[in-house]
């Protein structure tokens, strides 16, 4: 089980889901948290695949892009954490043109971007980072 969020351009919203997978079959279903009740009921899902489904992955369900935001349960926390970790890198401005090969090399060497910010610091929140 995964918490999703699905931003409803019509709407003007984001709309939260617990989305769950059955690796069993490869299927899925959705309960619709707001509303209290099942929004798709559980059906065969080739397309996703327990490698797709991680903290801040995107997939893609009946062209809903559905952002995976927090592990529904206890059980999927262990399960599909076991073996990820976490890091914080920062490109510096002096290898500012070179950020395309650096992500490429990063995708390469097997590692996933869960989320990527290009942000420009200021003088305090760069303190931060480079003392």
């Amino acid at each position: 089980m995964f918490e999703t969020q699905w931003f409803d351009a019509q709407a003007d919203l984001i709309r939260n889901y617990l989305f769950t997978y059955y690796p069993k079959d490869n299927t899925i279903e959705m309960f619709d948290y707001k509303n209290k009740r099942m929004f798709l009921k559980r059906m065969a899902c080739p397309e996703i695949s327990p490698k797709d489904l991680f903290i801040n992955s995107t997939v893609t369900i009946f062209a809903r892009q559905l952002k995976i935001v927090d592990y529904g349960d206890v059980f999927t926390r262990q399960t599909f954490a076991q073996g990820k970790q976490s890091t914080f890198a920062m490109i510096k401005p002096d290898v500012y043109t070179h950020t395309g090969k650096i992500i490429d090399y990063i995708y390469r060497s097997g590692f996933v971007i869960g989320a990527l910010k290009m942000t420009r610091f200021n003088q305090q929140t760069a303190s931060r980072f480079l003392s």
